[in-house]
């Protein structure tokens, strides 16, 4: 059975934050203004009123039941279920009624004043909006602190692979490391491991991954990855094949087999906005059956 005991964080109070949202290419859209109240209530009960201003927009409320191990939202706005991984993450799949969007979902609080997301917000099977977020904590009695963006217009910015950085944050050389939490089939603990990824550019438009460590598949794995800014797929000579899709060089979504492990790896990663952390959320599967999932933050040491 699943840790009953570990219960979400759910950060009780009021986060501001900026989001950026992005199309189903990668191609930016526009920034949005996020607002959440987060209020505690009886019988483990708690309500959040969500304020999103943005290429699109919507305010409302909804109420969610804490249940040990997982979380039902239960609407009006928001509907669906979230597994709680850690005190620290919640993934989750739900349904926005009123913008008539399926979400996939992960929060992470990376310390108690900062929480990092990654929303796929998609109608059917067509995927419509990918939103990273980045929101900061307000304390009680003070406004609403002014969120940093990167200065530009949708216009010049849509076609820009950086969204006006200069660079693919995911894709810079250099190494990515810190220790990733790790559960089981059954969601339970099965301790933390180091981590690491190292990124070397090969030639134009395709780079080298290196992974060791972690608490699923080989000690060491390799990959050779094309990628035209927007996506990366590995080379077929590669350990681990696969693919990602980019937002902005800021988040990634994608799918990745691993050979020898014979296991596939669902990864899911949000960088800060000054470029230093990501936060990971990996789920590993064989065949169409979970068998266990590694999550934390990462650090950034350039080459």
């Amino acid at each position: 059975m699943a840790d009953q005991h570990v219960r979400f964080k759910q950060g009780i109070g009021r986060w501001a934050g900026n989001a950026e949202v992005f199309d189903s290419k990668g191609c930016f859209l526009g920034n949005g203004a996020d607002y959440r109240n987060v209020q505690s209530l009886e019988n483990g009960r708690v309500r959040v009123d969500v304020s999103f201003v943005g290429p699109f927009k919507h305010s409302g409320h909804y109420f969610i039941q804490e249940e040990g191990d997982h979380r039902l939202y239960e609407g009006p706005a928001n509907i669906g279920y979230a597994e709680v991984l850690s005190e620290n993450l919640v993934d989750a799949n739900a349904y926005w009624s009123a913008l008539g969007l399926s979400q996939r979902f992960f929060l992470m609080i990376v310390d108690g004043n900062l929480q990092l997301s990654l929303a796929q917000m998609s109608r059917g099977e067509h995927m419509m909006y990918i939103v990273v977020g980045q929101n900061d904590k307000v304390p009680d009695d003070t406004p609403v602190p002014q969120p940093t963006v990167v200065s530009g217009t949708h216009y010049d910015l849509h076609d820009d692979p950086t969204s006006g950085r200069g660079e693919i944050l995911l894709h810079r050389p250099g190494r990515w490391s810190g220790e990733l939490s790790a559960l089981n089939e059954n969601k339970e603990s099965i301790g933390k491991k180091y981590y690491e990824e190292t990124i070397t550019p090969i030639k134009e438009n395709r780079f080298g991954l290196r992974i060791e460590g972690g608490s699923f598949g080989p000690e060491v794995r390799k990959m050779s990855l094309i990628t035209n800014h927007w996506q990366a797929w590995a080379t077929d000579d590669s350990e681990i094949v696969g693919s990602h899709s980019l937002s902005g060089g800021r988040a990634l979504s994608g799918q990745f087999y691993h050979r020898e492990a014979h296991l596939r790896c669902w990864r899911r990663e949000v960088v800060t906005l000054d470029g230093k952390r990501k936060a990971v959320v990996q789920h590993w599967y064989r065949g169409g059956q979970r068998c266990g999932s590694q999550f934390g933050v990462m650090e950034f040491e350039k080459a």
